[in-house]
This record gives C-alpha cells, structure tokens and sequence, in this order.
C-alpha cells in the first residue's frame, strides 16, 4: 500500500518558498552590507544584530507552543470474538490517527473465517469502521 503525503494546500507551499527566498536575499544583502562598511563597523553591526535576534528568540521561547495532539489509550480491553464475516472491536476505533496510541493489557482476539475482524486494541486508518 502506498502512504500518502498530505503537504496542504497549494498557497502554503508558494508562501514557505517565499519566505524561503526572502530569508536568502536578506542574508545576502546583510553580507554585502558588512562587507562593504568594513571590519570595525561590520563587527558592531554584527553584535548589535545577534543580541536582537537572542532576545526575539528568548521572548519566542516564552509563547506558548502548541497542544500536544491527544493520545488514544485502551486499558484492560475485554476478549473480542468474530465469526463468519463478522466486525467486534472493544478498543478505540477510529479513521484518522492522532498524537499517539497506549494499549495496556489488551485481551484476547479472535477471528474466526474470511472477512473476520477482532480487535481489542486501537484500530487507525479508513478502513477502521466497517
């Protein structure tokens, strides 16, 4: 099975390699700045410029990050048993993965003929609801 790439939309991508190339030409033009003004000066310009950056990225560490993404957990599952085609799950089912998965002793499973499906843990993906 191949895995597919979710990149977002077409503008995000446009808008990250612009900023991509805009980062490129300020640094470029720092550098023909520096160079340009001469050693003594570049050296002050180039302190006073890191103690602004280490600054901004002090103040950025103090923002709060974002949520973690939240975590499916399944503690002490019961037995599950499946015959002749049938679906039993008594974990978490669900189409989409999130942050994370915990299953703590999970019962037993058993699927009994084609199409049979037991499950007494987590079950991620599109295929999870029957």
């Amino acid at each position: 099975m191949g895995e597919h790439v979710r990149r977002g939309p077409r503008w995000i991508r446009a808008a990250r390699i612009a900023a991509r190339i805009a980062a490129g030409v300020v640094v470029a033009g720092l550098v023909v700045y520096l160079v340009l003004v001469g050693l003594d000066r570049a050296d002050k310009v180039a302190s006073s410029i890191s103690g602004v950056i280490a600054v901004a990225m002090f103040l950025a560490s103090l923002l709060p990050g974002r949520a973690p993404a939240p975590l499916d957990i399944v503690e002490g599952s019961g037995a599950a048993t499946a015959t002749a085609g049938g679906h039993v799950h008594t974990g978490i089912q669900t189409a989409r993965a999130s942050g994370g998965a915990h299953v703590v002793r999970s019962g037993d499973a058993r699927a009994d003929g084609p199409g049979s499906i037991a499950n007494t843990g987590i079950t991620h993906g599109p295929d999870a609801a029957p």
